[in-house]
């Protein structure tokens, strides 16, 4: 199926739903489909493709050292799994079509922090395979205990817990099954594609089930989880303002802030329809531009789209964001208002990608938080 776009008067006609039944025109020429492929082509499928490719060098690492651990090849892990890590965050938007498995996001037992480390030593005690573990006891944040150990032992001490260390078998399968779980889903997620690909790029209009809601309804929640998760929690939001240093993520490994930047980033380039390949094609933001352009008193008194409003904003907070050192949880402890001041920054771009946007849009957010935004 085509875009279904009609052309009347040489205004091209777009129906969307908005708050019910009621349809919506919108005198705006805009070509949806033509955004959808960009968005299959170029930044989906190709992030995807990259996490895949990194998953396959993580394995290999991880089958090397298995076969003969040592604190050189425990390295070469640690190395492998930062860059698999940040590819990860540019896929954890995608969580719709293929990348729902049996019904639940793919990012769920990818991305599940901080991870249960007490559950995890059980599990690997009672030889508990990784498939039948819960979600905060596998992924990357499980990984990242069993490869920098709790943060106090020397990379010997990490490399004889494989070795000489009770269970040392055992946990080594359970490295082994944590890479294999993520390498086996990314690659269905990629075969997926294969065939969603034709549904994803002429599902249009903006109701929802259509992709441009899915798309939109996912940049929202990838952006919320990234603003609760790894700053209003670790800042103790919920806590009466103490912090909570050992709730960011990648705490072992020390990233925190670096794989925040690089969500950040993701967003900013989806919300901009950029594609890995560095291309500037259509995107949400150029819809919205479309669909929600300046009035005459707007641009009599110098106002800027909405659309370029929300993109000046994903600039200023991956500013705050790159001034927050690594590690963060101990930056929470020496400087916590650059945290908050990154923070606060999102917090100012919540309504407008949430509210205003969606409102443009006509699309309906169809997820739940009770974090009072």
């Amino acid at each position: 199926m085509r875009n279904i776009i009609g052309v009347v008067s040489g205004v091209l006609i777009l129906t969307a739903s908005c708050n019910g039944p009621d349809d919506k025109l919108v005198n705006c020429e805009f070509n949806q489909t033509e955004m959808l492929i960009n968005y299959a082509d170029n930044i989906i499928i190709p992030r995807f493709e990259n996490l895949n490719a990194g998953l396959a060098l993580l394995d290999a690492s991880v089958q090397t050292f298995v076969a003969d651990p040592t604190p050189g090849l425990l390295v070469e892990i640690r190395v492998t799994f930062g860059a698999t890590y940040l590819a990860y965050e540019d896929c954890g938007t995608f969580a719709f079509g293929p990348g729902l498995i049996n019904g639940v996001p793919f990012r769920e037992r990818f991305n599940t922090f901080p991870t249960n480390t007490i559950a995890i030593e059980q599990n690997i005690v009672d030889e508990v395979a990784v498939a039948s573990s819960a979600k905060s006891t596998v992924g990357f944040p499980a990984m990242e205990y069993l490869i920098f150990g709790d943060g106090t032992m020397t990379n010997q001490e990490v490399t004889d817990l494989f070795t000489t260390g009770v269970s040392g078998d055992t946990r080594k399968a359970y490295l082994q099954g944590l890479v294999s779980e993520m390498k086996t889903t990314v690659s269905q997620i990629n075969l997926g594609w294969d065939s969603y690909r034709t549904q994803f790029i002429s599902n249009v209009g903006t109701a929802e089930g259509t992709s441009i809601s899915l798309l939109v309804n996912e940049l929202n929640f990838d952006f919320e989880t990234l603003k609760n998760f790894k700053f209003k929690i670790p800042l103790g939001k919920f806590n009466g303002g103490t912090v909570i240093p050992e709730s960011v993520e990648a705490y072992y490994a020390d990233g925190s802030a670096q794989l925040a930047v690089r969500q950040l980033v993701g967003l900013k380039r989806m919300y901009g329809g950029i594609g890995e390949n560095g291309a500037d094609n259509l995107g949400i933001q150029d819809y919205l531009a479309c669909v929600r352009p300046l009035t005459d008193a707007e641009v009599q008194n110098g106002g800027i789209t909405l659309a370029d409003d929300i993109a000046e904003h994903f600039v200023d907070i991956q500013a705050a964001m790159q001034l927050i050192p690594d590690p963060m949880s101990e930056t929470l402890i020496s400087n916590k208002q650059i945290v908050d001041d990154a923070y606060l920054e999102m917090q100012m771009l919540v309504p407008m990608i949430k509210s205003d946007m969606t409102s443009a849009l006509s699309v309906q957010i169809n997820y739940q938080d009770n974090d009072g935004d």
